[in-house]
């Protein structure tokens, strides 16, 4: 049976960890809570040189780290052990040291007289204001444990669904790197070489293999410039994007990608639909939640058409009109929309269209992979395979025997 590490809390409050050997994780977690102890953090032990990669892997706090921070404190709260205690043992339990620093610098904001919601605002820009947002919420409302398990909800859609999407690219941009690596050193290492051979043969060459001469030479002679200028031209359109103007017309032309388009359409309507579902649900009013999901959204053109949503709101023309009106909501969004605010149930129908459009991220994503995959696999076949043919067609033209 494997061994696992664990840290628990005791009765009394004080943090115990060690290890035990079990079957699985979950009968680990009953036999903690037989003993007494609300269990933390269990994971399979590792041996030292596992740990030591993990230590090296840096201090940079990322999402994953503030939804390890929101499970613990969440687990804490709920078990009715007082804030400042739960942040201790929060900071205790934290590996990264500017993890530490942060929930630190939240909890003496806290001693300081601060409420939680000010003490994790006061954290910079680790905890975003939507996090600030309902935390504020469950403190006013008295229900802070169920907003903590919301909020818990809430980052592990994100962070599932920001891990689904890059474990899908992994594999194509592999095949690229690899394919481009190969063609590479083809043009600026073999070729050359048998350039050298086929003219000091004096012979004639065919064609294709002329033409793949003349690229391998360009290639050699301008392929750092090349390189060069493609670096240049990224940095530049880099800085291009971080502008107000260009940043609305990168995301705007985003949306209008043949069958991107629609993956990122949908992916910010998730997000949309789950972030406002999520602050509704917490009593947060719809105006402000709608001025905070505004700032979570990735694209600036979308995230522009929720302004004049919160402007019909004000006149009185409810929520299903104006995001109708702005013609960048699918009219599924639009119509779930409808229901949910005749029905009094918004935030429930707001997440149901997030789970709807998740699902369709998903499986779009699975078809453009699917279909990318082949693409790449054929263009790099064509092109190593139009080198290797006019090479041998240079080879075959030298060994003919003239009549």
């Amino acid at each position: 049976m494997p061994e696992f590490s664990y840290k628990a809390i005791k009765g009394s409050g004080q943090l115990v960890e060690g290890v035990l050997v079990a079957e699985t994780e979950p009968a680990l977690v009953a036999e903690l809570r037989q003993m007494g102890c609300l269990p933390i953090q269990v994971s399979v032990k590792q041996d030292s040189g596992v740990s030591r990669l993990a230590i090296f892997g840096g201090g940079r706090l990322s999402a994953g780290d503030r939804l390890g921070f929101a499970r613990q404190l969440a687990t804490l709260v709920r078990a009715g052990i007082p804030l400042d205690r739960s942040l201790t043992l929060s900071r205790d339990l934290a590996e990264k040291r500017a993890l530490r620093d942060v929930i630190g610098r939240a909890l003496n904001e806290l001693r300081g007289g601060k409420s939680l919601a000010n003490s994790l605002a006061a954290c910079g820009n680790f905890f975003p204001p939507l996090y600030v947002a309902m935390v504020r919420a469950g403190e006013a409302s008295g229900t802070l444990p169920a907003v903590l398990d919301r909020l818990v909800e809430f980052e592990e859609f994100s962070d599932e669904l920001r891990s689904y999407l890059l474990s899908a690219l992994i594999y194509p941009a592999l095949l690229i790197t690899v394919g481009g690596g190969a063609i590479a050193l083809l043009l600026g290492w073999v070729v050359p070489r048998f350039a050298q051979v086929f003219q000091e043969a004096g012979r004639e060459l065919p064609l294709p293999t002329l033409i793949l001469m003349n690229v391998s030479d360009a290639f050699r002679r301008y392929g750092l410039i090349a390189a060069l200028l493609v670096v240049a031209a990224l940095w530049g359109w880099s800085r291009w994007v971080h502008t107000e103007s260009g940043r609305l017309r990168w995301d705007g032309w985003r949306l209008k990608v043949p069958l991107l388009g629609a993956v990122w359409t949908k992916l910010e309507m998730a997000r949309f639909a789950k972030t406002l579902g999520t602050l509704l649900n917490q009593a947060v009013p719809i105006i402000a939640a709608l001025r905070l999901t505004r700032e979570v959204l990735g694209n600036r053109v979308i995230a522009a058409a929720v302004e004049p949503v919160m402007q019909g709101i004000k006149r009185g023309q409810g929520f299903a009109a104006p995001l109708a009106e702005s013609g960048l909501f699918p009219p599924l969004a639009v119509q779930l929309a409808t229901l949910g605010e005749q029905t009094g149930k918004l935030d429930a129908m707001l997440f149901q269209i997030a789970e709807i459009y998740d699902r369709e991220v998903r499986t779009a994503t699975k078809r453009l992979v699917a279909l990318v995959e082949p693409a790449v696999i054929l263009v790099m076949g064509l092109i190593v395979g139009g080198i290797v043919v006019s090479t041998l067609l240079a080879i075959v033209s030298m060994n003919e025997v003239p009549m």
